[in-house]
């Protein structure tokens, strides 16, 4: 075997490893693609999305409505601290 047959044989073989590494690679993403795809619920109908979006406005106006209350009571505390404050301005 001279240098230019063993050259095309290295290569050869460098290029079946290339190439077996792919195709592994590949079958793995193909595997995992697989697992992901059982996890997503199957399409649901026009009005289950209507109502899925009704319940979400619902609670996005609860939620709106408890930080209105809870920035309320945050400004009577606030303002509570101030007075407090203010009453005792020499002691320390």
């Amino acid at each position: 075997m001279n240098q230019t047959e063993l050259m095309i044989a290295i290569a050869g073989g460098l290029f079946a490893a290339f190439l077996l590494g792919w195709l592994a690679g590949w079958l793995a993403l193909r595997a995992g693609d697989s697992g992901a795809d059982r996890e997503v619920p199957p399409p649901t109908g026009l009005a289950d999305m209507e109502a899925r979006i009704a319940a979400a406005d619902e609670a996005a106006t609860c939620a709106e409505d408890d930080l209105r209350v809870a920035q309320i009571e945050i400004e009577e505390l606030r303002n509570y601290i101030e007075r407090k404050l203010a009453q005792t301005p020499g002691q320390s």
